[in-house]
């Protein structure tokens, strides 16, 4: 009987902590292949994070953090990105970066199949086979997540994004999504990953939870500086991290809709005083 085991490692968000909590966990029993399944870079630590990631030789795709990396490069990015308050993580994120971690961000892929010799291949995504950037909610919108496996050729689909750790089997096909290991959006502040075993007929999953030490990523938002430049959003982000919640969309939201109260319809972005203004207002679960 053939052997095989893939791990599967996603949402990364420049933390480094609860990689490397997870990389550890990985190598109790090392697998053959590691695959970095995107947003690995968006964070206060991307360059050490990708360091790591280089080190135990992993494979990649690119999430819709590191496109828009790309698109800010490429002079794609909306010009709201280069002048609201509402995007200084992205401006952040983009000065720390170097030629040679843009030249590598633009050779990846945005998805993968996995295929061993002698094996099934299985799809490697971030959000959905057809969009980088689709968050696919299977409790939710079950249509989406069938649409997915029925337009890949394959029987199993790894899928991320939504930083929510998952495994369905529906209409014959195995779904898996590894969660975050940055960042899970369950309520569970532990990091999350997936692995793949072949038992010789077909690949069988796993999902993995790993505790990491929480006042280190406090310490390290507040070292880089990475908070203080990147607040709100940065703050909304922490605190996402320490609950479990999605403070950051929340925070968003928040924002738009004191936009849209204060006569600015559908606004692109939101104004820089009413954005940086919404802090003082929004229900903060932490102090920081």
């Amino acid at each position: 009987m053939c052997s095989y085991r893939v791990a599967v490692i996603a949402d990364i968000h420049g933390i480094l902590s609860s990689l490397r909590a997870v990389l550890k966990d990985i190598q109790l029993a090392p697998p053959d292949e590691i695959i970095v399944a995107g947003d690995f870079l968006g964070g206060p630590q991307p360059l050490e994070v990708l360091n790591a990631l280089h080190s135990q030789g992993c494979g990649f795709i690119l999430g819709n953090g590191e496109m828009n990396l790309l698109m800010m490069k490429e002079g794609a990015a909306p010009k709201e990105w280069w002048t609201h308050r509402q995007f200084d993580l992205a401006r952040w994120l983009y000065d720390q970066l170097n030629s040679p971690v843009f030249e590598f961000l633009g050779c990846l892929p945005e998805q993968s199949v996995v295929h061993p010799e002698d094996m099934s291949p299985f799809r490697v995504v971030h959000g959905a086979p057809w969009d980088i950037n689709k968050l696919v909610f299977p409790d939710r919108e079950p249509e989406v997540l069938d649409r997915a496996l029925e337009m890949i050729p394959e029987d199993v689909l790894v899928f991320a994004h939504t930083h929510l750790p998952d495994i369905i089997r529906r209409n014959g096909k195995l779904a898996v999504n590894p969660g975050s290991v940055g960042n899970n959006l369950n309520g569970d502040t532990r990091a999350s990953y997936a692995t793949l075993a072949w038992d010789g007929t077909c690949w069988q999953p796993e999902l993995h939870h790993v505790p990491y030490d929480l006042d280190k990523v406090v310490d390290v938002f507040q070292s880089t500086g990475f908070l203080e430049a990147t607040r709100p959003l940065g703050r909304a982000f922490l605190e996402s991290i320490l609950t479990g919640e999605n403070t950051g969309w929340e925070y968003i939201l928040f924002a738009y809709d004191l936009a849209r109260d204060a006569g600015f319809e559908d606004p692109t972005a939101v104004p820089d005083e009413i954005w940086l203004g919404a802090e003082a207002d929004f229900p903060w679960r932490y102090r920081l």
